[in-house]
């Protein structure tokens, strides 16, 4: 006995079907993005034309689908799946991230693989019975429900009319970002996350597609930028002798014997080297403006002086911004006579590093494919033999260039995550006491490759200070470790921290360590030149100011941007998303007249710096 399926004769039952589908697509998808808040989804409901906007995409996406297909499952699965999967992805960037799922990171799509496994996505019950409930229902228009066949020219009129009418509302309505930013915002103005769970997903995720260029400023004058930078010249310092620079970023490094709960079993210390090490060098904490990922953003903070907090919320300079020659340190230090080396153990793919490390001025730059390792059993490159390359091509400049400074900007990647939560064998270097039992060993793994990234400093420090050249390192953190959803394994640990909570908690989210170590023949060549070695508690800062900060301890004074960023620095030593740390020492997250303007300033300066500055004078 066959099923007798229902039988839709009139099409405009069917569209009115796929309107009300999509509606309910998108309320689930509100529901899925903001992790099952009704409170969510009932502010969506009394403000409709935000609903709308939301749903519009997924009506006119499964409309065309059925213009195509005549059929209503097709056009509810193959319609709706894509929207599902982008709000799934959505919320666990969020449960991971703390920051929303945005264009640029399909253009990531391969480094995100590497930091998340499938198996440690927070899926629950309520995402399986979604999951299910769609494919059933799916299943259910597919035996039951049967529509009347279009005719072949209603059809191509539909596919038309929704082709034409989606990039209407693409060039029009989803690109009016005033109109967007009309919508109120639960929450803080500062945080991604309530800005998307306050407009809507995928709203915010179509007006974000037409920001992959930045706008100009308003008032914005490259004449005007450069007469200010004009009153930052300074006599060029020529003829002096400058030291080696290694600049070493490393991947998630954190000093997490700062947490007063952790204690370490005895014969363990994950950060003996590091400890001894900056007790006797310039030892600070810089904020940097990610949590858990977005490694290139530290990177080309540090590389150009430039803050994301300033560059209209873009996902990800290295895709979206450096497409040209840009003004950065290694130029800067090319002028000065140093030879530049770009440096990272992974694929050159990664952010785009091979074609930005060339814009960004490195004569020479190292991947993976050049390192002689076994591929096969490593999964990410240890510190060791990352610093054992950078110490072979170090060697060789000095056997090659020994009348030229060498400047090696390295990004580590061994303690990469994710980090397990089970146990994989590794020694205990936790105190079990000291966490919570649920999340020990994501905590205790973390440690563990903390412990082997401070052996790899230590051998680099020893290896330095044989060398008989000057040679100063400067090391940091790009960003905090990803320690399971929603901070799970910081909260194991009584950790303050989160994105929306007190300032304490919101600094903690973002603050890594930094120090500048130099060896005793850097040491005798600065104080011959009349500079003191800086020891002791360096300053806190933001990330942009960290090459200032490295300028400052060998004394090199005369580029203008950076003395610009000097004078910057005394009125805003810490600049984040949220709050600011003015001259005064008080973090506030309301500035006046004359401060707002200071920040537009230096808005439209980094814009000139990105596109504008000419950089042939530095070749």
């Amino acid at each position: 006995m066959t099923m007798r399926k229902i039988y839709i004769s009139k099409n405009y039952t069917n569209i009115l079907a796929i309107v009300a589908f999509s509606f309910v697509l998108s309320i689930v998808g509100v529901q899925i993005s903001s992790v099952f808040s009704l409170v969510v989804v009932w502010r969506f409901i009394k403000s409709p034309i935000l609903l709308i906007m939301n749903t519009l995409p997924i009506t006119l996406f499964m409309l065309f689908i059925f213009f195509i297909t005549s059929r209503l499952w097709t056009s509810f699965f193959f319609g709706g799946t894509p929207f599902l999967i982008f709000y799934f992805i959505n919320r666990f960037k969020i449960r991971l991230r703390h920051e929303p799922f945005v264009p640029a990171d399909i253009y990531l799509g391969n480094e995100s693989t590497k930091v998340i496994n499938l198996s440690q996505l927070p899926f629950n019950a309520k995402l399986y019975a979604l999951i299910a409930l769609f494919v059933l229902f799916s299943l259910f228009l597919f035996l039951c429900i049967k529509s009347k066949p279009m005719k072949l020219l209603p059809r191509s009129i539909g596919v038309l009319l929704t082709v034409v009418l989606s990039i209407f509302l693409y060039n029009t309505a989803y690109s009016n970002t005033s109109f967007y930013n009309k919508f109120k915002i639960y929450g803080s103005q500062y945080s991604q996350i309530d800005v998307v769970n306050s407009r809507g997903f995928i709203y915010s995720f179509l007006i974000k597609t037409h920001t992959f260029d930045l706008p100009v400023p308003e008032e914005y004058s490259p004449s005007d930028c450069e007469n200010i930078l004009f009153k930052y010249n300074a006599e060029k310092e020529d003829n002096v002798k400058l030291p080696h620079i290694i600049a070493i970023m490393s991947e998630a490094f954190w000093d997490i014997d700062k947490v007063e709960q952790i204690e370490f079993n005895n014969g363990y210390n994950p950060l003996e080297n590091f400890n001894k090490i900056t007790a006797k060098s310039y030892y600070g904490k810089i904020v940097t403006t990610i949590f858990g990922g977005g490694t290139s953003d530290s990177e080309f903070s540090f590389l150009t002086g430039h803050s994301k907090t300033t560059l209209s919320g873009f996902a990800n300079p290295y895709i979206n911004l450096i497409r040209k020659d840009t003004y950065a340190l290694p130029w800067i230090l090319e002028s000065k006579g140093y030879k530049t080396v770009g440096f990272h153990p992974g694929f050159p793919w990664f952010y785009n590093r091979y074609n930005v490390y060339d814009y960004l001025g490195f004569q020479n730059i190292f991947f993976i494919d050049d390192m002689d390792i076994d591929r096969e059993n490593t999964y990410y490159v240890s510190d060791m033999d990352t610093f054992k390359f950078l110490l072979d091509d170090f060697n060789n400049h000095l056997n090659i260039y020994p009348d030229s400074p060498y400047f090696n900007f390295t990004v580590t990647i061994e303690n990469h995550g994710p980090y397990a939560n089970y146990d994989m064998g590794n020694p205990e270097i936790i105190k079990k006491e000291s966490v919570d039992s649920e999340y020990y060993h994501i905590v205790n793994n973390y440690a563990n490759g903390l412990m082997s990234c401070d052996k790899a400093l230590g051998y680099l420090i020893e290896e330095l200070e044989k060398v008989n050249e000057p040679v100063v390192l400067l090391y940091f953190s790009d960003h905090l470790p990803l320690l399971g959803e929603n901070f799970s394994g910081y909260k194991a640990m009584n950790y303050n921290i989160g994105t929306s909570e007190d300032l304490e908690a919101y600094l903690n989210t973002y603050e890594t360590p930094y120090f500048i170590w130099s060896n005793n023949l850097a040491k005798d060549l600065l104080k011959d030149q009349g500079k003191i070695p800086f020891v002791g508690e360096a300053p806190y800062i933001s990330v942009h100011y960290m090459a200032l900060e490295l300028f400052d301890y060998i004394g090199l004074n005369d580029t203008e941007y950076f003395q610009y960023l000097r004078e910057l620095r005394e009125e805003f030593p810490v600049m984040t998303n949220r709050f600011y740390k003015t001259r005064d020492g008080i973090f506030t997250e309301e500035l006046n007249q004359y401060q707002t303007e200071k920040i537009n300033e230096y808005r439209l300066l980094q814009y000139y710096m990105l596109f504008d500055k000419d950089i042939e004078s530095l070749r």
